[in-house]
């Protein structure tokens, strides 16, 4: 193996340039070795951090040290004695260091064991690393210097920008054989564990690797499976599709709970829930359907987790709002938290920031409840926040507040709706009467148009924060409403 991977040494060395210095001096001096011991002396000794290939004062330097240590008055000229350096050294980023011959023979040893190992790739980051305080002492001072010399090493191995070795696949590929190479019968690996089989491969590779590999299976924290690993019959995974078939056609969705699992996950026990749903469906459906959360359709088709929503909120009496963002997360496997909150609105009540109820529980009179909401609005529309007493509205079988009163606006109201740039638990927004034909938008222009505070963005939003109008400190309509009040106020004059 050694000798596949060196390669002809010689012929590499005489190819670099390196022997060729050597020989001119041979010519010219009658002690070859002994001076080559020299010039290596004065470059371990008073250039241990690397001697400047092109510096006149270093040439200069390195003569007066030769005479100081050796009394040695080199018969060179600066060409041929740099020449001589080089040959005596390594060049690297224009200076020569001192790598004496039992540094690379270690190299090489650590290297060749490795791959003789079974290992197809070393990552120049992590060997050295592993290696660092020896090799920075034997004057290899940086990854980017050892990859110099283990291009000289190993002319006959594959080198990339990250790592070389007997491969030269993709990253990602590379990745997934060094990983499954040494996964063994195991079912289940965390990533310390293959790190320690991985030696030269980083953490944050493995971490990579099994995160975006979708072959890798998820199980708890920091621990995976492979779907080589799962046990599923050829019974059970045609039973599977059928289900999976069914359900797309009728439904154009299912959860993933939806299908028979029979005895797969007795069978595979080491695995949690979670990683069992996703083998199977990694193994079984991943062909021709997505999945996100808990919610699978056919590729192409798009998830309408909205009406999804809906129709969880029509089963239910009662729920929080973390209740619904729970929900979504697990149908989606994200939480956008307009989703459960318009679902919310659309099918329950809200009677608190943090309660939705059913609509039986609510008893609205629409008659008696606008004319106490008329009380309040004198014009075409008033912000939710400008309600602060509850006392002219009629009992309803619930707590008057304000997120009760949004509710009500929305759905209920014969004379008014609400609307607000986003669904917010802040209050914010405004009450509306219906024959007012007014966007949002229109709306915040006016009521800025007739407040006849200064037109900066600063001053603007602030207006229209405190007032309730948004329930964020900026809105990305600013700059449009600035410009419209500034068209009001223009003809006004």
């Amino acid at each position: 193996m050694a000798k596949a991977l060196n390669g002809d040494r010689s012929r590499d060395v005489r190819q670099s340039g390196l022997i060729d210095p050597l020989i001119k001096m041979s010519r010219k001096l009658p002690s070859n070795s002994t001076f080559v011991k020299k010039i290596r002396l004065i470059l371990s000794i008073h250039f241990s951090n690397g001697f400047r290939i092109n510096s006149t004062i270093e040439l200069s330097r390195f003569r007066r040290f030769a005479i100081v240590d050796y009394s040695f008055k080199i018969p060179l000229s600066d060409e041929d004695l740099k020449e001589s350096i080089i040959a005596c050294g390594t060049l690297f980023d224009g200076k020569v260091y001192t790598v004496v011959p039992q540094t690379n023979n270690k190299i090489d040893k650590l290297v060749n064991e490795y791959f003789e190992s079974g290992a197809q790739v070393i990552f120049y980051t992590e060997f050295y690393t592993k290696n660092e305080n020896w090799l920075y002492k034997a004057n290899i001072i940086s990854k980017d210097m050892l990859i110099y010399i283990l291009r000289k090493l190993f002319p006959n191995l594959k080198f990339t920008h990250t790592y070389f070795g007997i491969l030269d696949t993709p990253v990602s590929n590379t990745l997934e054989s060094e990983i499954l190479r040494v996964w063994g019968n195991d079912v289940l690996m965390t990533y310390d564990q293959l790190a320690k089989r991985l030696l030269y491969i980083p953490l944050q590779k493995i971490k990579y690797a099994l995160s975006q590999n979708s072959d890798f299976i998820w199980n708890s924290k920091g621990t995976f499976s492979h779907i080589t690993k799962i046990d599923i019959t050829e019974e059970e995974y045609k039973s599977i599709r059928k289900v999976a078939q069914k359900e797309s056609k009728v439904h154009g969705y299912f959860f993933i709970t939806d299908l028979l699992f029979g005895e797969i996950p007795e069978r595979n026990h080491e695995l949690s829930i979670t990683a069992v749903h996703n083998a199977i469906f990694r193994i079984c459906l991943s062909d021709k359907y997505e999945k996100k959360g808990k919610i699978i359709t056919r590729k192409g088709d798009t998830i309408d987790a909205l009406t999804i929503m809906k129709n969880y909120c029509r089963t239910i009496e009662k729920c929080s709002l973390n209740d619904l963002l729970n929900y979504e997360n697990e149908l989606t496997g994200e939480i956008h938290r307009w989703i459960p909150m318009e679902a919310g609105y659309a099918v329950l009540v809200r009677i608190s920031k943090d309660t939705f109820i059913a609509d039986k529980y609510v008893h609205f009179n629409p008659k008696a409840i606008d004319s106490a909401i008329e009380r309040f609005v004198k014009g075409d529309y008033l912000p939710l926040k400008y309600f602060t007493a509850f006392g002219i509205f009629p009992d309803c079988g619930q707590t008057w507040n304000l997120f009760l009163l949004e509710s009500y606006c929305r759905r209920f109201s014969n004379n008014f709706r609400f609307d607000t740039p986003s669904v917010n638990s802040r209050n914010a927004g405004t009450i509306i009467h219906k024959n007012c034909t007014m966007t949002y938008t229109e709306i915040m222009v006016d009521a800025v148009a007739k407040s006849g505070i200064n037109l900066s963005e600063i001053i603007v939003c602030k207006f229209l924060f405190d007032s309730g109008y948004i329930g964020r400190s900026t809105t990305a309509k600013i700059g449009e409403i600035i410009d419209k009040v500034k068209a009001i106020r223009e003809r006004k004059n």
